[in-house]
């Protein structure tokens, strides 16, 4: 029996549509859209936090006073300690790190940022601003223009890894597993990362098209777990 014929007999439009909805679900497989914002109430309080790496971007853009010209001082390009809080979510992390700022527009603005502020848990690897500012002059230029969307959501979605991924988590099923895992992404199918631990005791990722370093150790987040690279994961 067709939809329509069971709505003629007898079923309300609303049943209707919901069982169009589910039909379409099953069809879609098991990829859903981005999880409900998280609820703040449900996460337990914590007053422990960690220094995000220095804002090595602000630094770079100081330059002496030629002579005669107004003083510049080096003081005015400094950027306080700013802080992640294990509980609050990758979000307002994120948004709070002037060093992270470049690499915040571009998760919103190719679509993911509804992820980082949901009740499920993800794994961010975060450019800062010299490395994403420098890929984005030389190397795609229209990286955030609308031109580049396609590209930039898959490019941006390959750094955001599904599931929590510590650096306890990630060298215990390393070991397990022959000394690297195999990960996914928002970038779908086929754009998989391996976390391998190295020597030196940070992690390398592997994606499809180059490596990355992670730099230094994991953010725990309320929804998740938050690095920074040392450069941009290559993407073509």
């Amino acid at each position: 029996m067709s939809l329509v014929d069971r709505c003629r007999g007898g079923l309300s439009l609303p049943v209707m549509v919901s069982v169009a909805c589910v039909a379409l679900s099953a069809l879609a497989g098991c990829r859903s859209g981005p999880p409900e914002r998280q609820d703040p109430v449900s996460v337990r309080g914590s007053t422990r936090a960690e220094i995000l790496p220095e804002a090595k971007s602000i630094q770079d853009k100081y330059k002496p006073e030629p002579l005669g010209a107004p003083p510049n001082p080096r003081v005015k390009y400094h950027v306080p300690p700013v802080p992640s809080y294990e509980d609050r979510p990758l979000s307002d992390n994120i948004c709070g790190a002037i060093e992270l700022a470049d690499f915040e527009a571009a998760v919103i603005r190719a679509g993911y940022w509804p992820y980082l502020t949901g009740d499920r848990e993800y794994t961010v690897l975060a450019v800062p601003n010299g490395p994403f500012e420098a890929y984005k002059h030389q190397a795609v230029p229209d990286l955030m223009r609308p031109s580049g969307h396609e590209f930039l959501k898959g490019f941006v979605g390959q750094m955001i890894l599904v599931g929590h991924w510590d650096l306890p988590a990630i060298q215990r099923k390393a070991a397990r597993r022959g000394g690297s895992i195999q990960v996914p992404t928002l970038a779908g199918p086929g754009h998989d990362v391996v976390l391998r631990p190295t020597a030196f005791g940070n992690v390398e990722v592997v994606g499809k098209d180059g490596t990355v370093t992670l730099v230094g150790n994991s953010y725990p987040q309320s929804n998740g777990v938050l690095y920074v690279t040392d450069s941009i994961l290559p993407y073509q």
